[in-house]
C-alpha cells in the first residue's frame, strides 16, 4: 500500500469541505484529489479520479448517497468508501454496507477521528462510529439470527489474539478501544480483524459476528 493516500470528497456542505482539508493537515502525506458537491458533478468526475478513499455524504442535494456508493463500488471496485454523514439511523448504515460502503463515520467526530477512520479503511479495517457499531452488534446479538448463511462454511481456527480481538469486536469495541485494551498497536489489530474476514469471509464488523456466532467461536 503506497504511503500517499488520495482522497476524493462528495459533499455539498462547504464547512464540511474545510473541516475536511483541516483534518489532512494532520497528515501531510495525504491528498485531497477531488471535491464533488452535486451527485451530478460526482457521477462524472468521481470514477475517474485515482482516489484511494471515497468520503461520501449520503444527504446529496440532487441524488442519493446510497446510489453514489452502488455506482462507486461497481466503477471503482479497488477503492474504499467512507461515508460520511449526519444520518446516525441503523437503516441508513445498514444500506450503505449492503451497498458497497466499507465504514460509516458521523459528522461532528474530531479531525483525529477521520483522519483514524481512513487509516483503519486503508488498512483493511471498517470503521464504524462507536454509538452505531454498539447498536448494530447489540441488534445482531439480541437476534441470534443465523439463518442468513452465516454458518455455512468450515469452522476456521483462530490465534489466540484474533480471538481476543474477535471477543472486543463483538462486544462493539473500534479498533483504538481494542489496541488500548490488548496493549497491542492500532495497526496491529487491523491486521487481526483483516484476518477475520478472510477466515470468516465476509467484509464487515457485523458480519463478523454473526459469522462467528455462527460457527460457534463466540
Amino acid at each position: 500500500m503506497s504511503a500517499i493516500t488520495r482522497i476524493y470528497l462528495i459533499e455539498d456542505d462547504r464547512t464540511i469541505l474545510r473541516f475536511v482539508e483541516d483534518a489532512l493537515r494532520l497528515r501531510p502525506d495525504w491528498k485531497l484529489v477531488g471535491h464533488s458537491d452535486t451527485y451530478a458533478h460526482a457521477q462524472m468526475m468521481a470514477p475517474h479520479s485515482l482516489a484511494d478513499v471515497f468520503l461520501v455524504d449520503l444527504g446529496l442535494p440532487d441524488g442519493r448517497g446510497e446510489d453514489m456508493l452502488r455506482l462507486l463500488a461497481e466503477g471503482r471496485p479497488e477503492a474504499e468508501l467512507l461515508v460520511f454523514t449526519v444520518f446516525g439511523d441503523e437503516s441508513r448504515l445498514i444500506r450503505a454496507l449492503q451497498w458497497g460502503a466499507t465504514g460509516y463515520v458521523l459528522k461532528g467526530c474530531s479531525p483525529q477521528e477521520l483522519v483514524e477512520a481512513i487509516e483503519q479503511i486503508r488498512q483493511g479495517g471498517a470503521p464504524i462510529s462507536p454509538l452505531l457499531a454498539r447498536m448494530l452488534l447489540k441488534q445482531f446479538r439480541q437476534a441470534g439470527d443465523a439463518g442468513d448463511g452465516m454458518a455455512d462454511g468450515p469452522v476456521p481456527v483462530l490465534s489466540e489474539r484474533e480471538t481476543d480481538v474477535l471477543r472486543l469486536v463483538a462486544q462493539g469495541y473500534v479498533n483504538k478501544e481494542i489496541a488500548q485494551r490488548l496493549g497491542i498497536g492500532v495497526a496491529t489489530v487491523s491486521t487481526h480483524v483483516k484476518n477475520l474476514y478472510r477466515k470468516l469471509a465476509v467484509r464487515t464488523r457485523v458480519q463478523v459476528v454473526r459469522a462467528a456466532q455462527a460457527r460457534g467461536l463466540l
